[in-house]
């Protein structure tokens, strides 16, 4: 016993050396080797890579700007999710700053193209309407849903540095 526990350390004596890291970042560096072979069509690998991560239900939430979401993202959500078995969350959110009920038909509206997207590729999908800030809405939902693997957003780099989510972030440039 006594010898397992010299081989595993976390000093610089010779044998197996554990290095203590971020559950976050090693969920990110998981998620982003994921992505990256789902993107390239190696889909096994994609799950293999997911292990324990992988489980029915998963959800990747989108997030959906003022005027709605891009094409290029619509196709890039389905897609993934349809790759690594995740269902989609789309998720509207509004500043207060606007009518509710304009706020819900615009939302709705812009929505659309990505719930019929999902379907006609067979993605479950839903459509959450908040009000709020962004990341506090962001994380709030993401605990509600419990399940959320990541977000999608179109936030630029220098904005998501600030960010404080709870869940990993990736941006498209769209």
């Amino acid at each position: 016993m006594s010898k397992v526990r010299e081989g595993l350390s976390l000093s610089s004596k010779p044998g197996i050396s554990l290095a203590l890291r971020g559950g976050l970042r090693e969920a990110m560096e998981t998620y982003g080797e994921a992505i990256s072979m789902a993107e390239v069509g190696e889909l096994s690998i994609a799950r293999e890579i997911m292990g324990d991560f992988h489980a029915e239900h998963r959800k990747i939430l989108v997030l959906a700007e003022g005027d709605g979401v891009p094409e290029a993202m619509i196709a890039y959500a389905v897609n993934l999710a349809e790759r690594l078995g995740f269902d989609l969350v789309l998720l509207s959110i509004d500043d207060a700053s606007r009518n509710g009920s304009y706020f819900e038909d615009r939302s709705r509206l812009a929505g659309q193209p990505l719930l019929d997207e999902a379907a006609r590729r067979g993605v479950s999908c839903a459509h959450l309407l908040r009000q709020g800030t962004r990341d506090e809405v962001l994380n709030t939902v993401s605990v509600e849903l419990r399940r959320v693997e990541f977000v999608i957003t179109r936030r630029a780099e220098s904005e998501r540095r600030h960010a404080a989510l709870t869940v990993p972030e990736f941006s498209l440039k769209c």
